[in-house]
């Protein structure tokens, strides 16, 4: 195999196809033995169709990328391999070297292997550290191409297949690169983090579990994250349908979607986006299993807890997900908010969700919004964070290393500028954004960053055991700009942000009625068919 030395100790193989998709909407195939060992993997291969707009939250493009990039729909099922140049030299093999695998998010209908996620300076960092890793990351489908539950039997999940393909690939090959699939690590955040959590909700494939060690970073399946029922699933599809007026039924109307151009079908995914659809896994015995019974929100933790392959779990959130849901929250008043709550939730519930945030009908509006975006960020990420931190912690053996990155986004034609928003550590973890940093100190928490995850990798405690008490005495590190990576203990951390995860478990009381249930907070009606982002 021909790849690319970049930086000067590591050798990237680019655009390897893991699987093949025979049409659309049809299961993707795991690419058989052998490897092709003759290949030329020197350039970057095809992305999943998605919408492109002007990037220009980061800075840009980096020097050199292009951008849009090239896009097959039937193409699309690559990976990258990132290996430490010694291990392809004849004198490396003493021993295998452990595996850190990245899985992208980007809500389920954006997101690539690319520059800005390029795992081989963790690599570097892992040499220069004399505690040597393989990366891998992978491309899976996405919106409609990847998530539309169609009629047609054995479909169902295509994304989450994707992805399992790519994770036995790596299992099946990595041993050949001087990888150990015995020490395979996943990490992700946001939708990747979530797509992580639906593995350890499956039962493995024969081939045995797919990864030991899990980083979920700003991702919990949650009640706008859990499974979307069969019936749900199902009208979307009609919704769908009606998108391109498409009256038959049956194969017929499978039939036409696929004859359609795929710019229409990427049009449609993120128009169904804009009105509020999230592109969600769906209940499906054959994924989840024919004991496990329906997944609902709350049960998640408890799923997880029972998950024995993977012991060693690292979960986090940015110091105020919320901030990026603006438009979800933009003109919605204080009372409004209320009503649509008590309608949902009664009376009670309502009063619970007012106390734990200090919203009152007659307040400041703009305090309002702040306390709303925070709402809106416990919803989707803090409580279901929470939740799994706690009863891991207190119902499992399982040792969980809690953190908060509180490190604002440091580019200025950023609209969150200077915010610890929701993704913002993506721009820290990989190193690949340093070139852009306007201090050192951004340099060294990024490096830092690096470290822990590849320190995890290998087996090692990164920081502390968080155990839960709710006494505030809990463990975890936190990222922030005036102390780098700290370990500190909750109380004194929440005295710090001036906000505490108690709001989280009263949000969850909140809910106790939607036990057992499918339930959407956010489907309240002053935001109904707002855009989520």
């Amino acid at each position: 195999m021909t790849g690319v030395v970049t930086p000067d100790n590591v050798v990237q193989f680019r655009g390897i196809p893991y699987a093949t998709i025979p049409a659309r909407f049809k299961q993707s195939i795991l690419a058989q033995p052998p490897l092709d060992t003759n290949g030329d993997f020197t350039k970057h291969g095809y992305q999943c169709p998605q919408t492109y707009g002007v990037d220009t939250h980061n800075g840009g493009p980096f020097p050199g990328e292009v951008y849009p990039p090239a896009t097959d729909e039937f193409k699309c099922l690559i990976l990258q391999l990132n290996i430490p140049l010694r291990c392809l030299e004849s004198t490396c093999h003493s021993s295998k070297l452990p595996v850190l695998v990245y899985i992208h998010g980007g809500g389920f209908v954006v997101g690539k292997i690319d520059e800005q996620h390029n795992t081989a300076l963790m690599v570097e960092q892992s040499l220069f550290d004399s505690q040597p890793i393989i990366s891998a990351s992978f491309q899976y489908r996405l919106g409609a191409l990847g998530y539309l539950h169609t009629p047609e039997p054995g479909n169902a999940n295509r994304a989450l297949n994707d992805q399992r393909n790519a994770l036995i690939w790596i299992q099946r090959f990595i041993g050949g690169f001087g990888g150990d699939r015995e020490k395979i690590t996943v990490f992700g955040e946001s939708a990747g983090s979530m797509s992580i959590c639906a593995h350890m909700l499956s039962p493995p494939p024969a081939s045995g579990p797919l990864f030991k060690r899990a980083i979920l970073m700003s991702g919990i399946i949650g009640p706008t994250s859990a499974p979307a029922s069969v019936k749900v699933a199902g009208q979307m599809y009609e919704t769908f349908l009606a998108k391109f007026d498409i009256q038959e039924q049956g194969e017929a109307a499978l039939n036409q979607l696929r004859e359609l151009g795929i710019e229409k079908i990427v049009d449609a995914t993120a128009e169904l986006s804009d009105e509020g659809w999230m592109w969600l896994s769906v209940q499906d015995q054959e994924w989840f299993g024919k004991d496990t019974g329906i997944v609902t929100w709350d049960r998640v933790p408890e799923l997880i807890g029972k998950c024995e392959w993977v012991d060693d779990i690292v979960l986090g959130t940015t110091s105020f997900e919320g901030t990026t849901f603006m438009a979800r929250v933009a003109g919605v008043t204080p009372q409004a908010f209320l009503a649509g709550i008590t309608e949902q939730l009664g009376e009670e519930s309502a009063e619970l969700v007012g106390q734990a945030y200090k919203i009152t009908s007659d307040m400041d509006q703009n305090l309002f919004t702040t306390r709303a975006l925070q709402w809106v960020g416990d919803v989707i990420f803090d409580a279901p964070n929470h939740c799994l931190a706690k009863y891991l912690t207190t119902h499992t053996n399982k040792k969980v290393y809690r953190y908060i990155f509180d490190v604002r986004n440091p580019f200025p034609c950023n609209t969150l500028y200077q915010q610890a928003h929701h993704w913002v550590d993506m721009y820290y973890v990989f190193k690949t954004f340093q070139f852009r940093y306007p201090t050192q100190k951004l340099k060294d928490i990024s490096t830092q960053h690096a470290r822990l995850w590849i320190d995890f990798a290998n087996g090692k405690m990164p920081w502390r055991e968080y155990k839960y008490t709710g006494n505030g005495d809990e463990k975890i590190i936190v990222a922030d700009e005036r102390d780098s990576w700290v370990e500190r203990t909750v109380a004194e951390e929440e005295k710090i942000l001036g906000t505490t995860w108690r709001r989280c478990e009263a949000l969850v009381a909140s809910w106790k009625n939607k036990m057992g249930q499918s339930f959407v907070p956010l489907d309240i009606a002053p935001l109904k068919g707002k855009k989520l982002t």
